[in-house]
């Protein structure tokens, strides 16, 4: 792969852990998705303005990546309500490399030389050990399972794409704009105008900055996705488990045993086999 999309994709990974963590030690999700809404509605509809509109090939993938990425957003706030992020995190992210590649080689007939494809499947495989708690609740597994499939279902759909378009900026634009209008609308719904307006009020800028920064970190991705085989770039990207998992023992307070050491070993193993193999 080349050195800049492995940079990309790493640096995303970090910037994606991140706001996980800033969004589980959050009380109110509601508030938060608005937040997180405005502030991808604002980065969209600068970019829109100063880059126009996307090529008639791109719209039927906007379309996809809106509904998707609701469901997903939906299911990330379920399982972050229903259980721990070192698991919700870490389990929903080791389903989606397995299935982006075999989403990338029926669409895109990318099929990853062996060492790239042991990387990709010893990602997952240290995702999933990280992330695999045989006490959690059963209803947070079933979410992080849930979140898993949108992710590979955005992966796929969003690199192609941003291939479509041409442009991932301008992909990307586009749909933080389309999706962060119903995002907005559900959490009006739930709350209230008023309610919401003045909750939103106490501290705006947390909720609007993990929205700019979440969006940003994804652009790295699609970006990489350009010039890149898309199941490796999606697989590196799942690195932030390590990150994730050392956040959520520094900062959260939760509880990481040597099963989750040893799988955040496997997937830098993974990564490695992607990078450099």
């Amino acid at each position: 792969m080349a050195p800049l999309a492995i940079g990309a994709a790493l640096l995303s990974a970090l910037i994606h852990a991140s706001w996980n963590a800033a969004l589980k030690g959050g009380t109110d999700r509601v508030t938060d998705s608005f937040l997180i809404a405005v502030g991808g509605l604002g980065a969209g509809v600068i970019i829109i303005a100063l880059m126009g509109a996307p090529p008639e090939a791109a719209w039927p993938y906007l379309g996809l990546t809106v509904f998707i990425h609701l469901a997903y957003w939906f299911a990330l706030f379920k399982g972050y309500d229903a259980g721990d992020m070192s698991h919700v995190y870490t389990l929903s992210r080791g389903t989606a490399p397995m299935l982006v590649g075999l989403g990338a080689a029926l669409t895109a007939h990318e099929i990853p030389p062996p060492l790239k494809m042991a990387g990709i499947a010893l990602v997952s495989a240290g995702v999933l050990t990280v992330g695999a708690s045989p006490q959690a609740p059963v209803r947070a597994t079933l979410w992080a399972i849930g979140i898993g499939l949108c992710i590979a279902s955005y992966s796929l759909v969003d690199a192609l794409g941003a291939r479509a378009t041409g442009n991932a900026v301008l992909f990307l634009g586009w749909s933080m704009a389309l999706m962060s209008v119903p995002m907005a609308a559900f959490a009006f719904w739930r709350r209230g105008v008023g309610p919401l307006l003045r909750s939103a009020s106490v501290a705006p800028w947390r909720g609007i900055g993990i929205g700019v920064i979440s969006f940003a970190g994804y652009g790295l991705v699609l970006w990489a996705q350009t010039f890149a085989p898309i199941a490796q770039v999606t697989a590196l990207r799942e690195t932030s488990v390590v990150w994730g998992a050392l956040i959520a023992f520094l900062f959260l307070g939760e509880k990481l045993g040597r099963r989750r050491w040893l799988g955040a070993l496997i997937v830098a193993a993974g990564a490695g086999l992607i990078a450099f193999g």
